[in-house]
């Protein structure tokens, strides 16, 4: 009987330090110097912004140069969709002004990307006004940048489109566009 005890005894002795040691060894883990200069190198990355232009994947202009790359430029260029197309997922948003259109042109013009006669007859209508394409233009970008989630299913109608702008862009941006013809009008 006092060797089914001491046994017993041991047993739980040995689970309890068994216990303690899984404790301490998580705790350590999760504490582990390494984690903490990953995190912050995250954080590091996560504040290079282009100051005064992006607040949370919110670009206020076309952030590309005819230095960019044909990914930069297609990041642009799908980002500058989402004030226009409704959709179940948008990551990152430049508003869509002629302006930002006709940049997009002669960058495209001046390169030697693989897409390029594609990506012009885009940023031709756009800097025409022309968004009759917006849903088949922003799947396009998705398809190329193999995001399968990020379908547009249509086209926002102008009340849509306002409040977009208005809620990513700010009131300041959106007097701006609407200013400039770059907005719609709402009757």
């Amino acid at each position: 009987m006092k060797n089914k005890i001491s046994t017993w005894l041991g047993i739980v002795a040995a689970m309890g330090v068994l216990a303690i040691a899984v404790t301490f060894g998580m705790l350590e883990l999760a504490d582990n110097s390494v984690d903490k200069e990953v995190s912050a190198q995250i954080d590091k990355k996560e504040d290079q912004t282009i100051v005064g232009r992006e607040v949370d994947g919110v670009f206020v202009d076309v952030y590309v140069t005819e230095n960019s790359t044909e990914r930069e430029v297609i990041t642009a260029m799908h980002r500058m969709t989402h004030q226009k197309v409704v959709a179940e997922r948008k990551s990152g948003s430049i508003p869509m002004i002629q302006n930002n259109a006709k940049k997009l042109k002669e960058i495209i013009n001046q390169s030697s990307f693989a897409k390029k006669n594609e990506l012009l007859a885009i940023a031709n209508r756009w800097a025409q006004k022309d968004f009759s394409k917006i849903v088949e233009d922003h799947n396009y970008f998705s398809d190329v940048q193999e995001d399968n989630v990020c379908k547009a299913t249509r086209a926002m109608d102008a009340v849509e489109e306002q409040h977009y702008i208005l809620t990513t862009f700010g009131e300041e941006k959106a007097k701006e566009l609407y200013e400039s013809g770059d907005a719609p009008h709402v009757q």
